[in-house]
């Protein structure tokens, strides 16, 4: 072996550790669920709402539904989720994984209110994209570029301070591990159930089906459709369902999470409504179709972890019984057993 080698070999060893390392990191640095991205926004709250869906439009998103959430008791505040679809990232992500991608295909920004004025968030790609695509660096960059496009969009149609914290849950990863060692963990492709399977099923039968039911307003929860968005490029259909009180119950029990400087106001859980519509995917997979939904437990703990592990252990039969609510109605329609 040549001097000049040996000489060398530190330093390329050193290269390639450095280099393993910043391959690494994407998956290790810490991301909140939502941001930030107006605080104290100037103008009439529907008026906002009209300016938005205009430069969201105007930027190429889809506007898919623009949902209210749910009036809280003694609460004069108000909450408004948009839902939009970017074809391009929608297909990208779709691309990366069939079966988990119809979970993260979709944005949402939250409108809400609060003792501090109006504020616009996000939920933030980055958390979200990583969990469904399992912690695969490879869509980093897009997650960002993602973020700051929507960023751009809101910042173009509000006016206001620019705000940049992100909350909700921070995590280094996308990997979610249970909780107290019991509740609600894992890999999110082993949490993507298939309530429904209808074998050598036609797809827009079995999601016609599937939409007539949503439209019932469920007697506990009060969960009801939202949207409906046929992704024909992938043989899949996404729905969205949310109500009352399941969203305003939801809100009282995360209260501020882990944001202590929210501790006082009067429903501070407002800040959490783009956790919702909950999806309902329906997907032809081979000969078969498949009605899918995230494990309940599990989807609440992607969007409101921060309520703290008690919570979670307080409420263990909350997210089944909603989950339970909408798999009824779809059972019904589709005749099973």
């Amino acid at each position: 072996m040549p001097k000049w080698f040996r000489t060398f070999i530190p330093v390329i060893l050193g290269l390639v550790i450095i280099t393993q390392t910043n391959l690494g990191r994407a998956s290790e640095r810490e991301y909140g669920v939502y941001e930030y991205v107006v605080r104290n926004a100037q103008g009439a709250y529907d008026q906002i709402t009209a300016d938005l869906r205009l430069a969201a439009e105007k930027a190429g998103w889809q506007v898919v539904a623009v949902s209210d959430a749910g009036q809280m008791e003694d609460c004069p505040y108000k909450a408004r989720v948009f839902v939009l679809y970017y074809p391009a990232y929608g297909k990208t992500i779709m691309e990366a994984n069939g079966k988990t991608g119809p979970f993260a295909a979709l944005d949402r920004i939250n409108i809400f209110q609060d003792e501090d004025g109006c504020h616009v968030s996000v939920v933030n790609p980055h958390s979200i994209t990583r969990t469904v695509l399992m912690d695969d660096d490879r869509y980093e960059n897009l997650a960002e570029d993602h973020l700051q496009s929507l960023r751009t969009m809101i910042l173009s149609a509000v006016k206001g301070e620019e705000g940049r914290r992100q909350y909700g849950e921070m995590r280094e990863e996308g990997y979610i591990g249970k909780t107290m060692g019991v509740v609600a963990g894992g890999r999110f492709d082993d949490k993507v159930e298939d309530e429904f399977v209808i074998a050598a099923g036609d797809l827009q039968d079995v999601a016609e089906k599937v939409e007539k039911a949503l439209k019932r307003k469920g007697n506990e929860w009060g969960t009801q459709l939202v949207f409906t968005l046929p992704l024909p490029e992938f043989a899949t259909v996404v729905f969205g369902t949310t109500g009352t009180p399941l969203d305003t119950k939801s809100f009282e029990i995360v209260g501020s999470g882990d944001d202590d400087a929210r501790d006082d106001f009067k429903c501070p859980g407002l800040a959490h409504a783009g956790a919702y519509p909950i999806e309902v995917v329906v997907t032809k997979e081979g000969n078969d179709v498949k009605v899918r939904m995230v494990h309940a437990m599990f989807r609440m703990k992607m969007y409101f972890e921060d309520a703290g592990k008690w919570a979670f252990m307080k409420h263990m039969g909350m997210p089944g019984s909603i989950a339970g609510e909408i798999t009824d109605h779809i059972r019904s329609e589709l005749k099973t057993e």
